[in-house]
């Protein structure tokens, strides 16, 4: 599917199968924490751990596209040293490691679904931060009961438990302070940014659409929908169209390339977290997969990131000409 639809209709597609779960949730069929967590576990296997898994095919491309060298060794050499340093820091230091999560993944949600915007400006990071900060607290302070669950599941959630406490009580604080910012930012990156009208309607409407779902469903489906239905599947339509650009490569061997890294990637997660007994039950395995993910986004935000820039400017080269 992500071959054949554009982007703007996957989106549509996905909104809708977002709003069928919340009224399924809200009026009829709510479904169980297990059926939730296998649904959730199911889609970081298909569609979430690939979307990341290709990011060595998408350093190659970018060091092509910006005329650089590229070296396999120094790839997984920096990529694991990341991934190392930011282990070691939610361990260490969890309270500023969760804080550093945040603010990047604010950054790598928002770059993504607002690529098509002109974000390269500081008012437009303004605005693209703004919309991931807002989403990402959207998803924990209105759930944050569930939340806290999960994090007195670690002994370091239970020696912050002052600082957890003080977030349940000013939630509606932070969370209208975050949607106040958003606002603002929107309001002054759309006060000089007047063309392309529609695609300012189209991100406003998807933007109620999201919110209304995860507000409507509990945490770990939300963070589902969000992460691995919007987040993945639109990113992963995204790389097979700029990896497949200039016929760098061909959609079949491309996914043959997707499956192969998704398949080492899994490999090392599963002897990690047999290695460390994660697999207990399934409230650890959630949580030992979130910590996973947060581990995975410092480093893969920034090919991302880089990847978003090299589409950006190829568009801004078709519109010049």
């Amino acid at each position: 599917m992500p071959l054949i639809l554009s982007v703007s209709r996957l989106k549509s597609l996905i909104l809708i199968v977002g709003l069928l779960l919340a009224i399924n949730q809200i009026y009829f069929f709510p479904l169980s924490i297990n059926t939730q967590t296998y649904i959730f576990l199911i889609g970081i296997i298909i569609l979430g751990i690939p979307h990341g898994a290709v990011d060595v095919l998408i350093s190659t491309k970018n060091a092509k596209d910006n005329k650089n060298s590229f070296s396999y060794f120094t790839f997984f050499y920096t990529y694991i040293g990341r991934l190392i340093a930011f282990l070691l820091l939610l361990l260490l230091i969890p309270s500023i490691g969760i804080v550093l999560f945040i603010i990047i993944a604010s950054f790598h949600f928002g770059e993504t679904d607002l690529y098509k915007f002109d974000i390269n400006s500081l008012k437009g990071k303004l605005f693209s931060f703004s919309y991931g900060w807002v989403i990402i607290s959207f998803i924990i302070l209105s759930h944050f009961d569930e939340v806290k669950t999960l994090l007195y599941s670690f002994e370091s959630g239970r020696d912050h438990q002052y600082l957890i406490n003080w977030m349940n009580d000013y939630k509606l604080l932070i969370l209208s302070v975050s949607f106040i910012l958003f606002f603002c930012f929107s309001f002054i990156y759309f006060l000089g940014n007047a063309r392309n009208p529609e695609l300012s309607g189209e991100f406003l409407v998807a933007f109620l659409i999201i919110i209304f779902i995860v507000y409507n469903l509990p945490l770990l489906l939300g963070f589902t929908f969000y992460f691995v239905m919007w987040h993945s599947i639109v990113s992963l339509k995204n790389i097979l169209i700029y990896l497949g650009r200039d016929r760098y490569i061909s959609n079949i061997d491309l996914m043959k390339q997707i499956c192969f890294y998704s398949l080492i990637a899994i490999t090392g997660i599963l002897l990690f977290g047999i290695a460390g007994f994660m697999f207990v039950n399934n409230n650890t395995l959630v949580i030992y997969v979130l910590l996973g993910l947060a581990v995975l986004t410092a480093p893969h935000m920034q090919i991302m990131h880089t990847m978003y820039n090299n589409i950006r400017r190829k568009e801004n080269r078709k519109s010049l000409d």
